[in-house]
């Protein structure tokens, strides 16, 4: 599994790997690095591979031979040179950044150089962001920071003026597919997954002890009441959904884009799309039409919309069981109130 963690990046992204290659090895690495990359174009995939490549002890042929401790240390999560900071719930504070100004200003814990890697840049605070301002204007030496966007126009001005920015190709949706497909996940699985992240490491944690699977049978059996404007619906919340998602935030907001993604895919179909390279319940397809038959239009896009708002709720602290009820209760009375002819 390592090696393929390691091969990932250049099959996502080969020609910006080996262009920081080149840089690395004519010892031109920038200090600071914006890289800027639609869902699925591998932004995280590459962001391992530069710590990889910079700290691993033994290269072979100029990569990273992933079984020195180092590499292995990365892989894990656990290098104390490598640092990341993600949001916390919809933000990255002032306070997580604080926290890395502090780790920037001590010494490598065991070599010359360290990594900062921040994820969705974007979410970062105003003050946040300008506590950056003085690191990346006056880094430490063998400091570097990459930081992970996928909406460049929401980093503040001032950090994009001072870093260098590196644009990401989006991913052709078959590569992904491919990609998923050599690390042994499901034709099925992989094309709902894609339609949730650009993370293979992500796609690959969702699918440890079989939890993606469960989960989208859950959201499933959840759909086929809801669809049918049955408040079965707002039982499957409680027995299935509340059990899928436990306290794992990441677990919540996964089966909350599920359920987005499932309306979508129908909304598509009751539009007149067939090709199944633009739909992810590919399996459902039969289902997704049943659906798109008994309802309008509008009652469908009405539907998709109140999915949309619940990513947003649950940034909110509303707890994952009450934006699950609540857009139970609004979808069904949504199918239900409306029995026009179809738009």
């Amino acid at each position: 599994m390592a090696g393929k963690q390691a091969t990932t990046a250049q099959e996502l992204q080969p020609g910006l790997v080996e262009r920081l290659k080149r840089v690395i090895d004519n010892q031109e690495l920038a200090h600071a690095y914006l890289l800027v990359g639609p869902a699925g174009s591998g932004k995280s995939e590459v962001a391992r591979w530069l710590a990889l490549h910079l700290f691993c002890l033994h290269p072979q042929n100029n990569e990273p031979d992933l079984t020195c401790p180092e590499c292995q240390r990365i892989l894990s999560g656990n290098h104390p040179d490598v640092v990341v900071a993600a949001p916390e719930g919809r933000q990255i504070k002032v306070d997580r950044i604080r926290y890395l100004k502090s780790e920037f200003t001590k010494s490598a814990m065991e070599g010359s150089q360290k990594l900062f890697i921040i994820q969705d840049a974007e979410k970062m605070t105003t003050s946040a962001a300008n506590s950056l301002l003085k690191f990346i204007e006056e880094p430490g030496p063998g400091t570097y920071i990459l930081m992970l966007t996928s909406n460049k126009s929401a980093v503040l001005p001032a950090i994009q003026s001072r870093t260098q920015v590196l644009e990401m190709a989006p991913l052709k949706r078959a590569d992904l597919l491919g990609v998923l497909a050599d690390r042994g996940i499901s034709h099925r699985l992989s094309q709902v997954a894609v339609g949730l992240t650009d993370s293979v490491a992500a796609v690959e944690a969702w699918c440890a002890d079989d939890w993606l699977a469960n989960a989208i049978q859950g959201v499933l059996r959840w759909y086929q009441h809801a669809s049918a404007g049955q408040m079965m619906a707002f039982v499957d919340v409680a027995t299935d959904l509340v059990k899928l998602a436990g306290h794992d935030r990441e677990h919540q907001q996964v089966l909350l884009d599920l359920i987005t993604l499932l309306w979508r895919d129908t909304l598509l179909v009751a539009s007149g799309v067939t090709e199944t390279t633009r739909l992810h319940f590919t399996d459902e397809l039969e289902l997704l039409r049943q659906v798109s038959q008994q309802h309008s239009l509008k009652q469908l896009l009405a539907v998709s919309q109140l999915t949309l708002a619940t990513r947003h709720q649950l940034e909110q602290n509303i707890s994952f069981q009450n934006v699950s009820e609540q857009l139970t209760i609004q979808i069904v009375q949504t199918l239900n109130g409306k029995t026009g002819a179809r738009a």
